[in-house]
């Protein structure tokens, strides 16, 4: 008998160990999922800055900001309009609550949105460029200040699932980046 009670919780251990091996895979994916939009946006990052100083030779950095800020706002744009896309299905129509996946996707937005208004804000400082209608500060501001509105009430809502908030979140995101594109021109 002791022999086999002290099986048992071998095997219980065992059990426990092949049980928390399948919650380890998601989370790797998610991972890599994670790095792997990091690096796309990195890797489009440095795309723009080789293809402004190609089609440049002699580029200044102001044309470089500026390609990088122009095309960063557009990049922003199509990653609010697939995240509000993402977060109507998982949200509306899967029932869902919000994956590690998504919100860590919502901070790389975040940070792509301040790395364009710190752009913007030092091609203003540094080189004096003012944007078509200075209405386009506002914007830049709303396009920083927006999402971690809507990421600090999703995390602290007791009501599950909050994905609506990130639905209002993205699709503000991109109503405020469209308006901040049609004002920054000039």
């Amino acid at each position: 008998m002791s022999g086999q009670n002290a099986e048992k919780p071998d095997e219980a251990n065992n059990a426990g160990a092949q049980g928390a091996a399948p919650l380890q895979k998601p989370q790797s994916i998610v991972r890599r999922l994670d790095l792997g939009l990091g690096i796309l946006v990195a890797g489009f990052i440095v795309l723009v800055i080789i293809n402004s100083v190609l089609s440049v030779p002699s580029a200044w950095p102001f044309l470089i900001l500026h390609d990088l800020h122009y095309h960063l706002a557009r990049l922003g744009l199509a990653l609010a309009l697939v995240m509000a896309g993402v977060a109507v299905y998982i949200g509306i129509i899967r029932k869902g609550d919000v994956t590690p996946l998504f919100r860590r996707a919502a901070y790389i937005i975040f940070g792509t949105m301040l790395l364009e208004a710190l752009i913007g804000l030092s091609m203003f400082v540094f080189f004096s460029a003012r944007p078509g209608q200075d209405v386009h500060f506002i914007y830049g501001m709303g396009t920083v200040l927006s999402l971690p509105f809507f990421i600090f009430v999703e995390s602290t809502a007791k009501k599950r699932p909050a994905m609506g908030s990130y639905i209002w979140g993205f699709t503000l995101l991109a109503g405020i980046i469209l308006r901040a594109i049609l004002t920054g021109a000039p």
